[in-house]
């Protein structure tokens, strides 16, 4: 099916003298499945099998560090006491018929403090600190030209265990502001010896290194590297400094060029986030490519097999880069080479696996997927097992939890119903993925209702579900997804006809233009309604009890979303808590002074977040033969958690 629709995906290709069996590259994201010490784990092996069983062409095992881990609980090459599980991991993959590469990386100024070994400082081609999201990091030191050359030893070293332990390459981390970018970019290399000034000593770094690398594993053994074709910021690196950087380091004889951008002060750049339309770096792949001969890896933000087809066809990359992409789903390459997109669960960009509540809850930075619960539980959750006896399934409530419970039920062969009270299944991903900027939560909605229509699981829409109803229906086992509803806080003044809630706001079930629009609630809700009232040029202001806004929102799209606000002239009161609502506006408390404050408004939206639905839950509580719950009627969080306890839900029946 190759053939018919995605040709170009599914044709072999070289990377120097490896043969790949189609164009498709993992590209590398660090997991925090490693030891403390850095050695691979069963999880770890497990976690990349999955994606080589999905049918990808090659894996990228990102982010191992030639000198310590580089954050907390990643994979290193720095002795030898770490290869067993680097063989075991290389032999399973290869098992599945997939390459596998090491991506070499050491984090320079950029790495987290809590990875810090004892004595160890920061460090980085000049002595200029990063500033992360608003946070100023310490002042580096600036590498001594010995010290250089002390790490250029380091990389050769991880790169010869590397082809020791049957790796097919390796890829030197050059991109995202990492150690070598750090060399690379002007931005930061302020240096005046050799390593610094000019673009040629700028790149002194990078070529010293592949050239000590190529010593060391003789001429066959391919070498890559990925680089950040624009920074982003004033000062920085643009498309066009990188055209001849990329000529260097084809004229320096690598294997490939894989090309993203940016660095951690524009982090948002190289991590897309929700509102960034597919394939918007495609000009700086398409550049790259121009330049150079050796193959180019276009890689972020690309979801779609038949977006990543058409740059293929169209020469402006050699190879397609999916990271995000095979932790939603290591099946991507599979499903579109049978011809099935429609079944591919897409990542929504939400960026839950990176900063969200993902290493929230799991610490130590562990990985996992909003959408997937399998990601990061491959050896617990990817073998669906059949049910040992078939039962009749009653699941109630259609929003994630409740649908992915349903999916999961469904393919271990019980028979199973699903009730919605609404006419519409998707729950809260109805009201958050209607705004442009979070349209991509449908693709969640979209996937599961065509498994629930595959899968023929019978849904019945617009019915309330009761207690005689479902002792009536006499159920094996009932799953109960009812979800949240808003909170109504007991304010003066709240049951005015000024007052909306924001997700009716939010739904578009109220309308509100060219007013003074005051948002109760600085929360992620909050914003996201406020933001949707900007687009109907209302003058927004947003009260929050909190010393900050969006706390709860993950840090990369909180980073965009307050330079909208900021664009805007939304008026941002924290530590503020309503007192009264009235015809004029709210009434606020400054809870650091105590004094009270007037804020003027012609209409006020609530968004002070959400109660649980329970009631079902606890009225059938002893009244069927199992009962289970999945969502937010547990406690009101994110689709990760509802799509992980629906998960779990599924496999318990």
């Amino acid at each position: 099916m190759a053939e018919q629709l995605f040709p170009k995906l599914f044709e072999a290709a070289h990377l120097g003298k490896l043969r790949l069996k189609n164009r498709l590259v993992m590209l590398p994201m660090g997991t925090s499945y490693a030891t403390p010490l850095g050695e691979a784990t069963r999880r770890t092996i497990d976690h990349y099998v999955e994606r080589a069983k999905g049918g990808v062409g090659l894996i990228t095992v990102g982010n191992i560090s030639p000198h310590f881990p580089n954050a907390v609980n990643q994979l290193t090459l720095d002795s030898d006491w770490v290869l067993m599980g680097h063989y075991e991991l290389v032999e399973k993959v290869h098992a599945q018929g997939t390459r596998i590469t090491a991506q070499l990386n050491h984090p320079g100024r950029q790495k987290y403090a809590d990875s810090l070994q004892p004595g160890e400082e920061l460090i980085s081609s000049s002595a200029v600190p990063m500033t992360l999201m608003g946070q100023t990091y310490p002042t580096p030191k600036a590498l001594s030209k010995g010290e250089i050359y002390q790490f250029i030893e380091r990389f050769v070293k991880a790169a010869e265990r590397a082809k020791r332990v049957g790796y097919d390459m390796v890829e030197l981390h050059g991109a995202h502001g990492y150690l070598i970018h750090q060399f690379i970019s002007h931005f930061v290399n302020r240096r005046t010896d050799e390593f610094g000034g000019s673009p040629e000593n700028r790149m002194r770094f990078p070529l010293e290194l592949i050239r000590a690398i190529r010593g060391a594993v003789g001429p066959d053994f391919p070498i890559g590297i990925r680089i950040s074709a624009e920074e982003f910021l004033p000062g920085g690196i643009t498309l066009k400094e990188s055209v001849p950087i990329a000529q260097m380091l084809e004229a320096a004889g690598v294997a490939y060029i894989s090309v993203s951008g940016a660095l951690f002060e524009t982090m948002h750049k190289f991590i897309d986030v929700m509102r960034d339309p597919e394939g918007w770096k495609e000009y700086l792949w398409e550049g790259i490519k121009k330049a150079v001969k050796v193959p180019v890896i276009a890689g972020g933000g690309l979801r779609h097999p038949e977006f990543c087809e058409r740059l293929l066809k169209q020469g402006k990359a050699d190879f397609i880069g999916l990271a995000r992409p095979l932790l939603a789903d290591p099946e991507w390459p599979l499903k579109a080479r049978e011809g099935r997109p429609e079944d591919i669960r897409m990542c929504i960009f939400c960026n839950e696996c990176l900063f969200g509540s993902g290493r929230r809850r799991y610490g130590g930075g562990a990985r996992r997927c909003a959408v997937n619960a399998a990601s990061g539980r491959e050896r617990e959750f990817s073998e669906i097992l059949p049910a040992p006896k078939p039962k009749r399934v009653v699941v109630v409530g259609g929003g994630p939890a409740g649908m992915e419970a349903a999916r999961i039920a469904s393919l271990r062969g019980h028979s199973v119903t699903l009730y919605e009270k609404s006419g519409t299944l998707g729950g809260q991903m109805l009201v958050s993925g209607i705004h442009p900027t979070k349209r991509k939560i449908l693709w969640l909605r979209d996937y599961l209702v065509t498994q629930l229509q595959k899968q023929k699981v019978k849904v019945e829409l617009g019915v309330v579900v009761t207690p005689e109803m479902i002792k009536g229906a006499q159920p094996d086992a009932v799953v109960v997804a009812t979800g949240a509803e808003p909170l109504l806080p007991e304010i003066p003044g709240i049951e005015d006809k000024n007052v909306a809630g924001a997700w009716d706001v939010l739904s578009g079930k109220v309308k509100v233009d060219r007013k003074k629009v005051v948002v109760v609630g600085g929360g992620m809700v909050g914003c996201e309604a406020a933001e949707c009232l900007l687009d109907s040029e209302n003058q927004v202001s947003i009260i929050e009890q909190l010393p900050s806004i969006a706390s709860d929102m993950e840090g990369q799209h909180r980073m965009v979303m307050l330079g909208i606000f900021k664009e805007r002239n939304v008026n941002l009161h924290t530590n503020r808590k309503v007192t009264e609502i009235n015809s004029k506006g709210v009434r606020v408390i400054n809870l650091e002074s105590g004094e009270e404050e007037a804020v003027e408004a012609d209409q006020v939206v609530i968004a002070v977040g959400t109660r649980r639905v329970e009631e079902l839950l606890k009225t059938l509580e002893g009244e069927v033969p199992e009962l289970l719950s999945a969502g937010d009627c547990n406690q009101p969080r994110v689709i990760m958690e509802a799509i992980y306890e629906g998960s779990l839900a599924g496999r318990q029946v």
